[in-house]
């Protein structure tokens, strides 16, 4: 009977360790995906008067583009910006810090607060979501791999356009 029972611990040990290993492994797969792949809160949009300022990634600020400012994301990141009173979305590009009120998460061109229709309030709630944009799409080379290519056109002979035949 002790033999059982001492069996029956070890696989009682052995259990609880893979148990313990599997909600480990569960808890880091969380951690290490998008963990900023949605955020809410609310939107404000830059001045006329940084129109044609540099900003902090260096580009020099166009009202009419669609651009952004965000704390985190880095420069270049595509995010999709929705107003969640009217559901109107825009895409911009992050290029610039900010925005330097907590209560805010991110500022977008007068541009984008155009199409999202919250000029006239300042400010709106917002949803932002990362769009994949081309540094994503090389990972798509590993999935699907291209087929090497080896030029041979040097090789095949070239006809003449016309063939006189003589008698």
């Amino acid at each position: 009977m002790e033999r059982r029972s001492s069996k029956y611990n070890q696989l009682k040990k052995s259990y609880m360790s893979f148990r313990l290993l599997c909600i480990f492994l569960v808890l880091v797969a969380f951690q290490c995906g998008e963990g900023r792949a949605q955020e809410e809160g609310l939107a404000s949009y830059y001045h006329h008067r940084f129109h044609g300022r540099k900003s902090s990634s260096g580009r020099i600020h166009d009202k009419e583009e669609l651009v952004a400012a965000h704390r985190t994301y880095p420069f270049g990141t595509f995010l999709r910006v929705t107003n969640l009173a009217n559901m109107k979305s825009v895409i911009v590009c992050v290029t610039d810090r900010g925005p330097h009120y907590r209560k805010r998460i991110i500022d977008v061109s007068a541009s984008a607060a155009e199409l999202l229709d919250f000029v006239d309030k300042g400010i709106a709630k917002v949803r932002i979501e990362v769009v994949p944009g081309p540094l994503d799409l090389r990972y798509l080379d590993l999935i699907y791999p291209k087929i090497p290519y080896l030029d041979i056109d040097y090789l095949r002979p070239n006809p003449p356009y016309r063939v006189k035949f003589t008698k």
